[in-house]
């Protein structure tokens, strides 16, 4: 079978499951072929922003591992190379995609920070609503199924790489080569435990949204300023760091502990056998989805109904945009009249306080970020202004959101 009838049947049974797009380009990066459209409008924010295509054909000119890239508003691709003599010939590309569920009003955020037209940016928004949500599990089989087809290797998971290129302020290197001076300059860290409590609220409340909150604490984190003569070993232990928080977050999250800490030891043995940094943060993103979805599972395992418990998950999906009592009306089939009734009877209170309730939460853990003004945090939630914000923060907190972030700083 060619090269091509393997790469048509392999794209044809992911589309069983999910609308993905392949691309075929040459040595150069020319587009040869897709499955897409060659003018899709997520082209230019794939492949041109940062030199991405430049790295992945230096990636691919020196290297043969797949390569996984991520934009800056959390899409994903992966490249596979197709290389004749030692000489690269082809880049195989797979995507973009989601990983985990994900919030308009993020994108948006993120998008701010390319200068495009309005037309072109409605378009890319639109593009962005189509894309396919793939679980991490689900996604590393296509990729090694295409290296597979492509290469006729049959690759370990640990043996993917990731391109982090795109990360604001972050070095590409996983961590710090001995070289590196020691210095401690304290703006490195601004944000980095506010990201990390938010984190770790997302395990706590069994959010399936957590995609904002994991990729504004990957944008934040550090590994400290110690050198190891072994990095790896410095990596392993900010990963069983990260496993033991975990832990205690599904814990209060209402997760048994028996099975909570069985969870964590099974993810610290995987841990305990990684030789590269890349396998250690696939471990550590699969344990983190793991811990997620029990704590959900569990939360929702309550008397609540289903219909009014599918409200509360949409509430925390889209918590940064605005939600329309239609809207969850729409959502479980009842009259907007019968949802507000059914919603107090079964939770104790009205569906906008529960709303709002849900907004101030996710408000205090960007009130400990001082990168982010009371104004950003407002508009990030959507509320109409300002005062309006900091009334139903000081309504449901006692204190007024300036007064709430001072305390979290003197933290």
């Amino acid at each position: 079978m060619e090269l091509m009838e393997k790469i048509e049947l392999l794209m044809e049974m992911i589309s069983c499951c999910h609308n993905v797009c392949y691309w075929q380009f040459d040595e150069q990066f020319e587009l040869l072929q897709t499955t897409g459209s060659p003018d899709d409008p997520l082209r230019r924010l794939m492949f041109d922003h940062e030199d991405r295509k430049e790295r992945i054909l230096t990636h691919g000119r020196s290297r043969d591992e797949p390569l996984i890239s991520s934009t800056t508003v959390g899409l994903v691709l992966v490249s596979v190379f197709e290389k004749e003599k030692g000489q690269l010939r082809r880049v195989h590309v797979l995507g973009p995609l989601f990983q985990s569920e994900f919030s308009m009003q993020s994108i948006e955020m993120a998008l701010d920070r390319h200068y495009m037209p309005m037309g072109y940016r409605r378009r890319v928004l639109n593009r962005i609503e189509q894309m396919p949500v793939m679980p991490p599990s689900r996604f590393f089989f296509y990729v090694q199924m295409l290296e597979y087809c492509v290469n006729g290797r049959k690759r370990a998971v640990s043996e993917i790489m990731y391109d982090e290129g795109d990360i604001p302020g972050k070095d590409r290197r996983i961590l710090p080569s001995e070289d590196d001076p020691p210095a401690i300059n304290p703006a490195h860290h601004a944000g980095v435990y506010a990201a990390e409590q938010e984190l770790f609220r997302m395990i706590e409340e069994g959010n399936l949204n957590y995609a904002h909150a994991k990729s504004n604490a990957s944008m934040r984190a550090t590994y400290g300023t110690a050198i190891h003569r072994n990095p790896q070993d410095k990596y392993n232990a900010a990963a069983i760091t990260f496993i033991t928080l975990s832990i205690r977050a599904a814990i209060r999250g209402g997760l048994p502990p028996a099975t909570a800490y069985s969870v964590g030891d099974y993810y610290e043995g995987e841990i305990a056998k990684c030789r590269t940094a890349t396998e250690a943060k696939f471990i550590l993103d699969t344990m983190y989805d793991d811990f997620v979805q029990r704590v959900h599972r569990c939360r929702t395992a309550t008397n609540v109904s289903k219909p009014i418990q599918t409200c509360c998950d949409y509430i925390d999906m889209h918590i940064f945009e605005r939600i329309e009592l239609e809207s969850l009306a729409g959502l479980v089939g009842y009259t907007k009249y019968y949802l507000t009734r059914k919603f107090k009877s079964e939770l104790g209170v009205s569906i906008w306080d529960y709303i709002n309730g849900r907004k101030v939460e996710r408000a205090k853990s960007l009130l400990a970020d001082p990168s982010y003004t009371i104004q950003d945090i407002s508009d990030m939630l959507n509320y109409c202004s300002r005062s309006y914000f900091s009334e139903v923060f000081q309504a449901h907190t006692g204190l007024w959101p300036s007064d709430y972030r001072a305390i979290e700083l003197k933290m």
